[in-house]
């Protein structure tokens, strides 16, 4: 006898699926879409369509969460705890969907993958408009009919939706039935973007604006990192096919009340420009304005300056010993003097000791390691010569090794670190650069110690790269910079011995440096394929060795080189 609760439950379940006006095969394209995906969320219409697509997907093992639209209270389109990539179904077939849709339109990113099921394409379109659907968002369009049957597969037509930017119109292509295709490279079909083009140094030349600027020889050695910049988003709009007209600034971009920013950051804000193509430093009040894209380089700012000389040649010759050495060595030499002396009248045999010269001129000898040109036979005496020869010997020995080891080897530098650069004779100066006259200008200690000294000399305290380079070349005399800034100009001027003699202290560590773009826009995920691309590829140091330059070089070694064979073989 059949169990009457078997099939009260079996009845229920027909009925539900005859209820359901869900395509046939939509379970099988959730399935294949959303299949790979770590955490899903499908939102229904009816509760039957959500029972009946629910009892085939948890049979796939399919990590997902139902929902139905009308429930009360509503429900929110995104938990706060979620995995990297989401997949979302939206039934589009009743009007409370389309309000969930309104309060979700900015979860349109690469981190979500969308697929709707609706019965009017126009009006879901019309839907999508005020959206964040741009090029990097994943939307599949389910289109079926407005019949309240069962819809067959041949009824249901699968559409791409997407566009390469919010002003641009929507690309709606017809694809088969199934899985995502492969989305990691995208086309722009030559779509133009405006861009904000950014040097301090370089004034530009607007009727012949790109040229000069990918020029190595043309200003070499002004805004690298930002031509570098440039010639990386170049390589970039090869990759996916744009093209860019240039807004052209003189900074990164300060805020200037009122949640407005000026310059680059300005520009990307205000919505004139796209991204910025010069790499922009970190900063954690720009998060809400823009987004970073990925890091380009790394930046070192220092104080840049000669070594001052460590000692004179006297010192050199005195520092070997401790001053405390120097001293026992004098009182030995005089109770020598004074020993000699007395022995004089009773020594008899003695050519030399014949009074205060004679015993000053023998100790002088010893310690001089020239000997003790005397021969006497009394006792007392040749055990004073004995001590005296002995101590000349063992600290002739050691301050000879002292003087030869200094000859040989490097002398270290004086000047090591800010708190020895702070106490110094030095002048500080910066370079005329906006962003290092607002870092020098902060209340922490070390900025305030920094200007204080600056303070002590008169102005100017800001310096061009070439003119500081030309005081630094002087001596005494520091210049806050970019590392690489000043090192063509160094190179063009600095002597080999001068080159050598160069420091760099720096005041902070060096920091990151990254691509950024409009805030929840399109790009951070697609330009961050791009550029991991070409760093795998060693395009990006390539470029970075084409326009970043590194610290000259010191030539004037001082260490000696062994001579041998083994140049000789290969």
């Amino acid at each position: 006898m059949i169990d009457v609760k078997v099939v009260v439950l079996t009845s229920t379940i027909l009925m539900v699926a005859m209820q359901s006006r869900m395509p046939s095969d939509m379970s099988s394209q959730l399935i294949k879409y959303f299949g790979d995906v770590p955490g899903n969320y499908f939102y229904f219409c009816k509760v039957s369509d959500a029972v009946s697509v629910w009892r085939r997907v948890a049979a796939e093992k399919i990590s997902v969460n139902v929902r139905v639209i009308s429930d009360d209270p509503p429900v929110r389109a995104i938990d706060d705890h979620q995995p990297q990539t989401m997949g979302i179904f939206l039934d589009l077939t009743c009007p409370e969907s389309y309000e969930f849709l309104n309060k979700s339109g900015d979860l349109f990113n690469a981190t979500y993958r969308w697929m709707f099921l609706t019965d009017d394409i126009k009006q879901t379109l019309a839907a999508f408009e005020p959206t964040r659907l741009e090029i990097d968002s994943f939307v599949t369009t389910v289109v079926t009919s407005k019949s309240d049957d069962v819809v067959s597969e041949d009824e249901v037509r699968t559409f791409r939706v997407s566009r390469i930017h919010f002003k641009a119109p929507f690309d709606v292509e017809d694809v088969d039935n199934g899985g995502p295709k492969d989305h990691s490279k995208r086309n722009f079909h030559g779509y133009l973007f405006n861009t904000s083009l950014m040097m301090i140094d370089i004034k530009f030349n607007e009727s012949n604006l790109l040229e000069p600027l990918l020029d190595k020889s043309f200003a070499e050695g002004f805004d690298m990192v930002r031509r570098y910049g440039l010639s990386l988003f170049l390589h970039m709009a090869d990759y996916y096919n744009y093209t860019m007209n240039f807004v052209t600034t003189n900074n990164w971009g300060e805020p200037q009340g009122s949640g407005r920013w000026s310059g680059m950051v300005g520009q990307i804000q205000r919505g004139e420009t796209e991204f910025g193509l010069a790499p922009a430093k970190y900063f954690t009040s720009r998060f809400n304005v823009i987004d970073y894209v990925h890091s380009l380089h790394i930046v070192r700012v220092t104080f840049t300056f000669l070594q001052p000389t460590l000692f004179g040649t006297y010192k050199a010759l005195v520092l070997p010993l401790d001053a405390e050495v120097w001293l026992l060595l004098g009182v030995c030499s005089v109770a020598s003097i004074i020993a000699l002396r007395i022995l004089v009248p009773y020594d008899k045999t003695s050519l030399h000791n014949d009074g205060w010269g004679g015993s000053a001129f023998l100790v002088l000898a010893s310690v001089s390691n020239q000997g003790i040109p005397d021969n006497t036979n009394y006792l007392a005496t040749r055990i004073v010569y004995l001590v005296v020869l002995m101590v000349s010997f063992f600290v002739g020995v050691y301050y000879n090794a002292a003087i030869l080891n200094g000859l040989l080897l490097q002398a270290p530098n004086a000047i090591q670190n800010m708190d020895q650069l702070l106490k110094s004779d030095i002048q500080l100066t910066v370079n005329d650069n906006p962003y290092l006259r607002l870092e020098t200008s902060d209340n922490d200690s070390l900025s305030v110690q920094i200007r204080k000294k600056m303070e002590k000399h008169k102005p100017p305290h800001y310096y061009s790269v070439v003119g500081g380079v030309a005081k630094i070349r002087k001596g005494q005399f520091a210049m806050y910079t970019e590392d690489e800034a000043v090192y063509h100009e160094i190179a063009s001027t600095f002597s080999d011995a001068e080159i050598c003699s160069l420091s760099e202290v720096e005041k902070n560590r060096p920091f990151h440096v990254a691509a950024i773009a409009r805030h929840n826009g399109p790009y951070k995920e697609l330009f961050n394929r791009a550029f991991t691309l070409m760093r795998e590829r060693g395009l990006m140091d390539r470029q970075k060795n084409y326009w970043l330059l590194s610290k000259p070089e010191c030539h004037w070694r001082q260490d000696a080189m062994s001579l041998g064979l083994e140049p000789m073989f290969l």
